[in-house]
């Protein structure tokens, strides 16, 4: 009998050793956003156990459109978006359901559907691990009202704006052979930046990195004149 009572208590100690000390909470939500903006999906992920853990979170894969950049934070310190690692284990205090962790993709400038994939695992326990896949769904930017249409050029209003990272113009080159560019102009009236509006494409980017906070004005040239101006603020 002892013998018997024994081994029920190595299986039970057994199954307690696999059991899973933190689960990443099921979601079948599909984060959506539009052309040009950030998108920042929170993973949550609960501690099951009555004790602290340490947690390894690590980009396996990703699917995202050439124009995209995707990288993850964890208590708002994001990581480079070259990096597919946290630098170092991140801790979960007992029963604690945490939404540090964020997937973040920069939606680029076409539609479609990207998806980032990690592994989380506990790192005194490898064994302990979870795959997440985080799905987005990127939607045309309908926001943007014409600014400009004529029968060679058509001109929309750049979004987002005020701008903190990069902002957008959709545009359409209806004459190939038209001459049209933007022009950035700082509130002295000196050009910051010059942009050629290229045949066959339909959207412009424009990087906030590139020039100090505050107030410009972009307009758009035609054949080297002048016909339509407008604000653009950027922050930082």
């Amino acid at each position: 009998m002892k013998m018997f009572f024994s081994a029920v208590l190595i299986l039970i100690s057994g199954l307690f050793l696999q059991a899973q000390n933190f689960e990443v909470a099921e979601t079948s939500e599909i984060f959506k956003g539009k052309v040009g903006e950030k998108i920042v999906a929170q993973i949550p992920i609960k501690n099951l156990s009555d004790r602290p853990i340490q947690l390894v979170i690590k980009r396996l894969d990703k699917v995202i459109g050439t124009s995209q950049t995707t990288y993850f934070c964890w208590d708002g310190q994001c990581q480079p978006s070259t990096q597919d690692i946290l630098p170092i284990s991140k801790r979960l205090s007992a029963s604690e359901t945490s939404l540090k962790l964020e997937s973040v993709l920069e939606a680029g400038l076409v539609p479609g559907i990207s998806s980032v994939k990690y592994l989380i695992y506990n790192r005194d326990n490898p064994a302990e691990a979870v795959e997440y896949e985080v799905n987005y769904t990127i939607e045309e930017n309908d926001e943007g009202k014409i600014l400009y249409s004529s029968a060679d050029v058509k001109l929309k209003d750049i979004y987002p704006n005020p701008i903190t990272e990069y902002a957008i113009i959709d545009y359409e080159l209806i004459n190939e052979n038209t001459n049209a560019k933007i022009v950035l102009h700082n509130v002295l009236g000196s050009v910051v930046g010059e942009y050629v509006l290229a045949p066959y494409e339909s959207k412009l980017k424009i990087n906030a990195d590139e020039f100090n906070p505050g107030v410009y004005f972009y307009t758009l040239y035609i054949d080297n004149d002048g016909v339509i101006t407008h604000k653009l603020i950027i922050r930082k």
